[in-house]
């Protein structure tokens, strides 16, 4: 009989300390509406590296608002996501109109970013680390 008043007593402290947790708020933030991710024409780690000039910032502000805009009709024309080759060739075409205005100096910066991003979305390690060595030959 004791042993039956236990485990009746740990039930209900279990459905209790249960039934109280569901109801505590928790600090988990509401999920998120998906939203397309904004892109900019060039990312601001890149634009710092660059060091626009006041003429070259508003050439370039002006071309960044104006991809914006087309890659937003893009999206809407195309759906969500729309193709990645449009969207590549889109990119491709405000970054040449980027490089009109840069300095040979600057047009290289670009370049390397641009070199660098690309090994990365490969998976490529482009650290510093010297590769592996080739493992010894074996006595077989």
């Amino acid at each position: 009989m004791k042993r039956l008043v236990l485990i009746a007593g740990l039930i209900g402290l279990v459905t209790a300390i249960g039934a109280n947790a569901a109801d505590a708020p928790t600090n988990a933030p509401p999920p998120a509406e998906h939203r397309p991710m904004a892109m900019n024409l060039l990312p601001p780690r890149v634009l710092n590296a660059l060091a626009l000039t006041a003429d070259q910032k508003t050439k370039y502000d002006a071309l960044d608002a104006s991809f914006k805009k087309d890659a937003a009709d893009l999206r809407a024309k195309s759906g969500e996501s729309g193709t990645r080759q449009e969207f590549r060739e889109l990119h491709r075409s405000y970054l040449d109109k980027v490089r009109a205005f840069l300095t040979n100096d600057q047009k290289e910066k670009l370049q390397t970013a641009l070199e660098h991003a690309r090994s990365m979305r490969r998976g490529e390690n482009t650290g510093s680390a010297s590769p592996a060595p080739a493992p010894p030959a074996g006595n077989n």
